[in-house]
C-alpha cells in the first residue's frame, strides 16, 4: 500500500473515533438499555373500529427507535398476540432497563379494574360469577393494565403513554357491552383506564404513566394520520435536554390547543431521578444549510501549510464529512 493511501486511510480511522459519542450521553440514560413494546389497535371486528391508532404505532415506533430504543411492534393485535408480546416484553426487561409501553386504541375501565382492548374483542362479554371484577371471561378478552405495569415496575424507569381512550366522529359509541347473564344485569363501563397506583421498586429510579385525556373523558382519533396526542408525542420527545415532565407540559399545550381545551392530557409520576429521551449533553447537529466543504475549511487550512510534503499534496476535502457520516 503506497504512503498516501496508508496516510487516508489513517485519517478515515481518527475522523471516526474523533466525532464518536457514546449513546448514554445523548440519550441520558447512563448504563441503562432501552426496550419498548408499541401496540396500535385501529380494526377492531366487535366494537367501534378507529383510523389511527395503527399509524400512531407505527409512527412512535419509528421514532422510539431514533431514540435508542428496542422496539417490539404490533398494529392491530389480538388478544393473543398482546399476550404474546407482553410475554417477550416481560423476558427481555432487566432492571437495567428504560422500558416503555405506548398504546393506541380503545381502553375501558370494568368494576373499577382498567383494561386494554384487542381487536378480536366481542361486542358482549359475559361476565359470569355475579359481577366478580377478576372474572375469567374478560381477562380472557380483554388486556389488564394490571399485566402490562407489572413488568415496568421491576425495571430502572417505567414509562407508559396511553392514547387509549379514542373515539371518532363517525361512529362515536363505542359498541361494548359487558353482561352479567346469571343475573341478567348490564356491568358498568367507564371509556378508558382508571388512575392505577404507583408502586416503583426499591431498586428503581420510579415510574411515569401519561394519559391522553382526563379522567371521564374521551380522546379525539384525529383527521390527519395521527391523534392530536401521538401528533404532540411525536413533534416534542426529541427535542434536545428536556425532562419527561417538561415534555408533558409541551405535549398538554400542543393538544390542548389542537382540541380548543376540550382534550387535556395528564401523568402521574414517580421518580426520584430526572429522564431525558435526548440528553441536554446530546452533540449539536450541524445547521442543515451549512455546507461541509466551508464548514470544514478553517480546521483543513492551517495543516495544508506545513511542512508535510505529503500532507499538502492531499486533495483539499478528503475526509471532510467522515465523522458526520458514521
Amino acid at each position: 500500500m503506497s504512503f498516501m493511501r496508508r496516510y487516508a486511510l489513517l485519517l478515515l480511522v481518527l475522523g471516526a473515533f474523533g466525532t464518536a459519542t457514546p449513546a448514554n450521553s445523548v440519550f441520558g440514560a447512563e448504563g441503562s438499555k432501552r426496550l419498548a413494546l408499541v401496540v396500535g389497535n385501529s380494526a377492531y371486528q366487535g366494537v367501534s373500529p378507529l383510523v389511527n391508532p395503527a399509524n400512531d404505532a407505527k409512527d412512535i415506533a419509528q421514532k422510539l427507535k431514533g431514540l435508542g430504543f428496542e422496539v417490539l411492534l404490533a398494529t392491530d393485535a389480538s388478544q393473543a398476540t398482546m399476550t404474546s408480546l407482553l410475554q417477550e416484553f416481560r423476558n427481555r426487561l432487566t432492571r437495567e432497563h428504560v422500558a416503555l409501553f405506548f398504546f393506541a386504541g380503545h381502553g375501558v375501565t370494568v368494576n373499577n379494574e382498567s383494561f386494554l382492548i384487542p381487536v378480536d374483542a366481542p361486542g358482549e362479554i359475559d361476565f359470569d360469577e355475579k359481577g366478580d371484577p377478576r372474572a375469567e371471561a374478560v381477562h380472557r378478552h380483554l388486556v389488564s393494565m394490571a399485566s402490562i405495569l407489572a413488568p415496568l415496575e421491576a425495571s430502572k424507569i417505567g414509562i407508559v403513554f396511553l392514547d387509549a381512550c379514542r373515539t371518532n366522529a363517525a361512529q362515536p359509541e363505542l359498541s361494548l357491552r359487558v353482561v352479567s347473564l346469571r343475573s341478567n344485569r348490564a356491568v358498568s363501563i367507564l371509556r378508558g383506564t382508571g388512575s392505577l397506583q404507583i408502586k416503583p421498586s426499591p431498586y428503581s429510579a420510579g415510574v411515569f404513566r401519561a394519559y391522553a385525556t382526563q379522567l371521564d373523558n374521551v380522546a379525539s382519533d384525529g383527521t390527519g394520520r395521527n391523534s392530536p396526542f401521538t401528533r404532540a408525542l411525536l413533534k416534542h420527545i426529541s427535542t434536545k435536554g428536556i425532562s419527561i415532565q417538561e415534555l408533558m407540559i409541551r405535549v398538554r399545550k400542543s393538544v390542548m390547543e389542537e382540541t380548543a381545551n376540550k382534550q387535556v392530557p395528564w401523568e402521574e409520576a414517580a421518580l426520584n431521578e430526572s429522564f431525558y429521551f435526548v440528553s441536554p449533553a446530546a452533540p449539536v447537529s450541524p445547521s442543515p444549510g451549512t455546507s461541509a466543504a466551508k464548514s470544514s475549511s478553517p480546521a483543513r487550512a492551517p495543516a495544508a501549510k506545513s511542512g508535510n510534503p505529503a500532507r499538502n499534496n492531499l486533495p483539499p476535502n478528503l475526509g471532510v464529512g467522515i465523522g458526520a457520516g458514521l
